[in-house]
């Protein structure tokens, strides 16, 4: 187990409290939507549930500001989404304390540097996610803490969080962003305690009930930088050795239409600075990824045109 190194050269390093505050402001943003549209009621919906969850039943359980919950973060849209969302509801809870507070708003300082992260990195990655990671791990200020990679005759997943737990002993929750619609999460609930054969923990999964259209129409409204994998086609990425772009997305005679214009042109500031374009925030592809995907024979629409809960694992290989 090591810890990550999480310095990008040329970009400023922005706050906790400033990242908190910003994925506050997208999330009012969203939830202050006025369309037309199923998908965007849905995910308020969704959106509002999250937000009960971590406000009214997780954060008065655990503090969120003294190191009793941390979180896991793989780089991905599910995770992602989660992220945006715990910030927003960690700045409105840091927001609502100080309201009471005997003290002026002004003279109280945001209490957490950054936040407590575990990465849980199994197989090798794709160079483009590990860069993703590292770069939202600072965008987001995370105190990121990645598990030793693990070979065939090593340690489980529940191995390394056992070995996370060690280290950060003050840690009695995770906050996990998985849904009813990925393997062995139809029965889960949003709290629950760890399984006998894991460490002994809270998981806290506030994520269960998105679905696919969720994600993406929060994610992509967002404006927030988006895994660049995810514009080649990927809608479900493990490790390189099991991931392809989803065969849903190929390119053939048929077009499949984007359910989600609206959002991408009026993504989260793009009104203010009169951008309607249809651009979306991804990361870059690595050198080494982009010569990998150069051996592929097919052209896929990228990720977020897909929206069938269904078939999203479809680009995974089984061993």
């Amino acid at each position: 187990m090591e810890e990550l190194e999480t310095k990008v050269k040329g970009k400023q390093k922005m706050q906790l409290s400033k990242a908190a505050e910003l994925c506050y402001e997208i999330t009012n943003s969203y939830l202050q939507i006025h369309q037309e549209s199923q998908i965007i009621a849905s995910t308020q919906e969704a959106i509002r549930l999250t937000r009960k969850y971590l406000l009214n039943e997780i954060f008065v359980r655990w503090s969120p500001l003294n190191g009793e919950i941390s979180f896991s973060y793989n780089g991905g849209k599910d995770c992602q989404v989660l992220l945006l969302l715990y910030l927003s509801c960690l700045w409105e809870y840091f927001f609502i304390k100080a309201q009471n507070s005997q003290f002026d708003f002004e003279f109280q300082s945001f209490p957490m540097q950054r936040l407590p992260t575990v990465f849980i990195d199994q197989e090798e990655t794709f160079p483009t996610l590990e860069n993703f990671v590292l770069e939202t791990s600072e965008r987001y200020c995370l105190s990121l803490y990645e598990s030793q990679r693990q070979s065939e005759t090593t340690a489980s997943m529940a191995d390394a969080f056992r070995e996370f737990i060690k280290i950060y002993p003050e840690t009695a929750a995770i906050v996990i962003g998985i849904r009813h619609t990925d393997p062995y999460g139809e029965t889960l609930e949003p709290i629950q305690r760890t399984d006998s054969n894991w460490p002994d923990f809270m998981r806290l999964q506030p994520l269960l009930h998105w679905d696919l259209t969720n994600i993406w129409s929060f994610l992509l409204y967002s404006n927030e930088p988006i895994c660049g994998l995810y514009g080649k086609g990927f809608t479900s990425v493990g490790g390189v050795n099991n991931s392809l772009p989803n065969p849903y997305l190929k390119k053939d005679s048929s077009d499949i239409p984007l359910r989600f214009e609206w959002e991408i042109s009026h993504a989260f500031g793009k009104d203010t600075a009169g951008e309607h374009n249809s651009i979306v925030n991804t990361s870059p592809i690595s050198v080494v990824d982009k010569e990998r995907f150069s051996e592929y024979q097919d052209d896929y629409y990228p990720g977020w045109y897909l929206i069938d809960d269904a078939v999203e694992r479809a680009g995974r290989i089984k061993n």
